[in-house]
């Protein structure tokens, strides 16, 4: 079975990209969890990459706040949402990119850098857990 980031890893056009957050922001919208956070993440529909890197932004603050507050729970549940956005973010600017190089011209070097955050998290979100449960 394919997970959410090996499929936003493999996506070949920025509307697959768009199409996978949506269907995973519809499937965690169910759920208890992402109603913890902000009504700005869990609003459809995507509205391009800077939406992307807003939602991003607003998912760090979020995991600031469940981290001084020491909820496992929302942790785990941000940090597994960081995971998606980021990675589909790095695609995003992957994809920018080879276009930038087929097409000198096209105007797609004006796409955003890279977040620098995103490349720092871990394979595993679960992984990232610096609290121990005792």
């Amino acid at each position: 079975m394919t997970s959410i980031h090996q499929a936003v890893r493999e996506a070949r056009t920025d509307q697959e990209i768009y199409l996978l957050l949506t269907a995973y922001v519809r499937a965690t919208r169910i759920g208890d969890e992402m109603s913890r956070l902000s009504e700005q993440m869990t609003s459809l529909p995507l509205a391009g990459p800077d939406d992307v890197r807003g939602r991003i932004q607003s998912l760090f603050v979020g995991l600031g706040m469940a981290s001084r507050r020491l909820d496992d729970r929302s942790r785990t549940t941000i940090k597994e949402a960081l995971y998606v956005f980021c990675e589909a973010s790095m695609r995003l600017n992957g994809l920018h990119g080879a276009s930038a190089e087929e097409d000198p011209w096209s105007g797609a070097r004006d796409s955003p850098a890279p977040l620098s955050q995103g490349a720092q998290l871990a394979e595993d979100p679960a992984s990232m857990d610096s609290h121990s449960h005792a």
